[in-house]
């Protein structure tokens, strides 16, 4: 795909990575994979600062991890206190049955 980028994962880099992992009913589970892919295709990708999402759903069904990086800690804390931000995780919450996000940095990568 022209102008198609993909996630990178380097612990030289200087942004913040939110790990957000839902829990979900495997009957859900495609419907929140969906809600959240198209969320940041329509919304999320065009806030200042934003980097990348990878959306993972767990093969079991009852899990999806939101794998999102942003250029800074303080550019996603500004895309938090957005009213229309706080709208769009209340859509996310109601399909999930449990929401568990946080902040990391990337301390070590190991490929072959």
């Amino acid at each position: 795909m022209t102008g198609h980028r993909t996630a990178t994962i380097d612990p030289g880099a200087s942004c913040a990575t939110l790990v957000n992992l839902y829990e979900v009913d495997p009957d859900r589970q495609a419907e929140l994979v969906g809600l959240l892919s198209d969320l940041t295709r329509r919304s999320i990708r065009h806030r200042p600062g934003f980097v990348s999402v990878s959306v993972h759903s767990s093969l079991d069904g009852t899990r999806v991890v939101n794998y999102a990086q942003w250029a800074s800690p303080a550019h996603f804390e500004a895309f938090m206190r957005q009213p229309a931000t706080q709208e769009q995780l209340r859509s996310l919450a109601a399909v999930a049955r449990r929401v568990s996000p946080a902040l990391y940095r990337v301390d070590a990568v190991h490929a072959r």
